[in-house]
């Protein structure tokens, strides 16, 4: 296939030539005499690269390079300007405006020519560069980082389809709880927990692939948290029990294992669940199988425990929270928590990040990992979201009068959801937060998570852009989920991309995560936007994002999420000179 190109040229003798030259060089080529006829060719045919003169009638090429960096459909493609000035000034001009190259007119045919291989030469080096940090991206978003099995995600996208699947036989899970590990972590060092957990992980997939309990199943061995592994059978079938391979399971995995000479009897506990009802919901079943692992762990004998339906605290779990929610804003439970956000160059502080938490009057703060599904299953989310939302701005403004006078006003960000991205009344509730606590657009950055970004496309693109149209920053959130995404990624008009805190974990002692963490730097610079990096909890990740261009830093090396009324506190308090030298 052809590479494509569009030419911008007002005199007709040389838009012919250089049609007819580049058409010889077996390019498909459009040509327009001005730079506004040009720029709607480049919109309809969206080619490879634009070759542009800069003096022109309606539109010059300088407003081209404008028009074309400002619309996300076009904002990728390679632009060279062709100029008959050789005046230093022009050509900066040009390239601060967006072009990627320039040449003086006259030029050669050799000269042209290999200009525009460069620049094709560098898309593909750039779109291959795109596809290998996205595989590797993905990898880290599904697998887990020290046993390389499917982590927590992973797992829910397997259960959710056996869930959806299944002819006859169900799923059912069992978790082994790694119970023992902080004693462990006391006797031989933080450092050596990795090794304990990938052989617990090694012994239960050695285990599943001989188990006579598992002839012709299907299964997968995965990582559900930090001190549990789980093993998962989509078709399991309603008539043989759990308890038998739940009770090896117990046995196997409590057996002694050896790291660096030293032997060591790992305390373990097993949970076990099959799927209760038709119907029933992924989240619901990974809540069964937490009581399960509860039930067990406060087992002083064999450690094991199978969810029954019947069970009653099934109602005082899922079910309970679920009916809570309904409640929660009505009732005052809900709090808006946060984090602070500094520049990686000098810690000034820039905003916070707005983050939901939620005070149950019985059962204590629930965990947003806990609660925040549930929420999204039965709607409740839209309504805790608009209501966080109206609490970050109103804090936001509060925030002003404990700034030194001249100061940078804060920016706070906020998550919105899926249930609330797809909300018909979304715009109308961001327009009337804005207006009612009197904050200023511009300090107000939305984020939404790639996957959210990628489910319907057309929506996404026109919802951004009217977001955009108010001022607002927009930000996109657990990047790196296929490069499908990655092609589009560029057609948002997005401010911020945040590198998720698994690429800063182990940063600092592990080469692939400084490739990786530098290569999304990289990706996201040039597409033109900002990086801020979660999870940073050492001044050594710090310095080192700093030194690999990141431009903002997020942890609790900066400051915990904190409540709204700390805030004002931490912010006297707070040493605005303080930097990462």
């Amino acid at each position: 296939m052809s590479h494509r190109i569009v030419i911008a040229e007002d005199e007709a003798d040389i838009r012919a030539n250089l049609t007819r030259l580049l058409t010889l060089e077996d390019y498909e080529v459009w040509a327009a005499p001005n730079g506004r006829e040009a720029f709607q060719l480049v919109r309809q045919h969206l080619p490879d690269l634009v070759l542009s003169d800069v003096m022109m009638p309606e539109m010059t090429g300088h407003q081209l390079v404008q028009a074309l960096r400002a619309d996300p459909l076009t904002a990728h493609i390679p632009t060279v300007l062709l100029t008959a000035k050789a005046d230093r000034g022009d050509v900066r001009e040009g390239m601060n405006l967006g072009a990627d190259d320039y040449l003086t007119k006259p030029f050669h045919r050799d000269e042209l020519l290999a200009c525009i291989r460069a620049q094709m030469e560098k898309a593909a080096t750039l779109q291959l560069a795109a596809r290998k940090l996205a595989s590797q991206a993905h990898q880290m978003a599904h697998f887990d980082a020290v046993t390389s099995l499917p982590n927590r995600s992973h797992l829910l996208l397997l259960l959710d389809q056996a869930l959806k699947e299944q002819k006859g036989h169900g799923p059912a899970m069992w978790v082994i709880g790694l119970d023992s590990l902080p004693q462990m972590a006391q006797i031989m060092g933080v450092g050596q927990l990795d090794g304990v957990v990938r052989q617990m992980a090694q012994r239960l997939s050695m285990l599943a692939s001989t188990s006579e309990h598992l002839v012709e199943c299907r299964y997968t061995v995965g990582r559900l948290g930090e001190d549990r592994l789980v093993l998962l059978v989509p078709n399991w079938s309603a008539e043989q029990p759990l308890d038998p391979l739940a009770l090896v399971l117990l046995d196997t995995m409590s057996a002694a294992i050896s790291l660096e000479g030293q032997e060591q009897f790992p305390v373990v506990s097993v949970g076990a669940c099959a799927q209760a009802i038709q119907g029933e919901r992924s989240d619901a079943m990974l809540a069964r199988l937490d009581i399960a692992l509860t039930a067990a762990r406060a087992r002083s004998a064999q450690r094991m425990v199978v969810h029954q339906p019947s069970s009653t605290s099934d109602l005082s779990a899922t079910f309970r929270l679920h009916n809570d929610l309904h409640r929660c804003i009505e009732r005052k439970e809900l709090q808006a928590f946060f984090q602070p956000q500094v520049m990686a160059q000098n810690s000034s502080l820039i905003g916070f990040e707005a983050l939901m938490r939620w005070r149950h009057p019985e059962l204590g703060l629930i965990s947003p990992v806990r609660f925040i599904p549930i929420a999204e299953d039965n709607g409740q989310i839209v309504p805790m979201g608009a209501w966080v939302l109206q609490e970050a701005c109103k804090q936001a403004m509060l925030w002003q009068a404990h700034m030194p006078a001249g100061a940078v006003p804060l920016r706070v960000a906020v998550n919105l959801s899926l249930r609330q991205f797809s909300d018909p009344r979304l715009l109308h509730h961001v327009r009337c937060t804005l207006e009612s606590t009197g904050l200023n657009a511009t300090q107000l950055e939305l984020e939404i998570t790639e996957s959210t970004a990628m489910l319907d496309l057309q929506h996404t693109l026109e919802v951004l852009r009217q977001l955009k149209a108010m001022g607002l920053k927009l930000a996109i959130d657990d990047f790196g989920t296929g490069y499908s995404s990655l092609s589009y990624l560029k057609r948002f008009p997005l401010d911020v991309l945040k590198v998720d805190q698994s690429f800063v974990r182990q940063l600092c002692n592990n080469r692939e995560d400084q490739a990786i963490a530098g290569a999304v730097i990289n990706l996201a610079h040039s597409l033109g936007l900002d990086v801020i990096a979660e999870g940073v909890e050492t001044e050594d990740q710090h310095r080192l994002l700093r030194d690999m261009g990141c431009d903002q830093i997020q942890g609790y090396l900066h400051g915990k999420p904190m409540p709204g009324d700390d805030v004002a506190l931490w912010l006297q308090n707070r040493d605005h000179g303080t930097s990462i030298s």
